[in-house]
């Protein structure tokens, strides 16, 4: 009897732990991904967005009272994206995330600390001609940045800080002049 209780005691709990690292390791990527779909079908590809209240892109807005977001959901796979960043002299931070959440790159105001800026997406080694004629067609290297994805498809996200009325239309301003497209157009 003993051990009965204590196999069904021991099968309870191994099962209850099964399904929570299942939930833990698939739902987070789901619900992700279902966001992104939504965001895609509303605004498209290779494109920047601003996350307006009311539009799928203010789902990914973590913080929509305080910061100003904008977004591009990005697919390499005709070749590599551009985004020429324009920056609020205030907070603001770009992440590059794969379509399942995870980070692949960050860049913040204390780290790059100027107004504009060119970023590349590669989703491998490009060849270093393209590197070199990137870095040229914004007129110097250092406001160049390249990151190899490892992956065709993602989102960059760009949030800036919006606290009080004077910071959002600062915030608002330089998402407006921010830019997302394939390199080649």
């Amino acid at each position: 009897m003993t051990s009965t209780r204590t196999f069904w005691a021991l099968f309870t709990v191994l099962t209850a732990i099964a399904a929570h690292l299942c939930y833990i390791l698939f739902v987070p990527s789901q619900q992700f991904q279902t966001k992104l779909d939504t965001i895609l079908a509303e605004n498209g590809i290779n494109k920047l967005t601003l996350a307006v209240p009311g539009t799928a892109a203010a789902s990914i807005a973590e913080y929509p009272g305080e910061l100003t977001y904008a977004l591009c959901l990005f697919d390499l796979s005709t070749g590599p994206l551009r985004i020429n960043a324009r920056v609020p002299d205030q907070y603001w931070a770009l992440e590059v995330y794969n379509t399942r959440g995870g980070t692949i790159y960050t860049l913040n105001d204390q780290q790059a600390p100027r107004k504009q800026f060119s970023l590349y997406l590669y989703d491998d080694d490009p060849d270093p001609e393209a590197i070199v004629n990137a870095a040229n067609s914004v007129g110097s290297s250092i406001n160049s940045i390249t990151i190899l994805t490892g992956t065709q498809t993602g989102i960059v996200v760009i949030r800036s800080a919006a606290a009080n009325r004077l910071e959002a239309a600062r915030s608002a301003e330089a998402l407006q002049n921010t830019s997302c497209s394939l390199a080649s157009s």
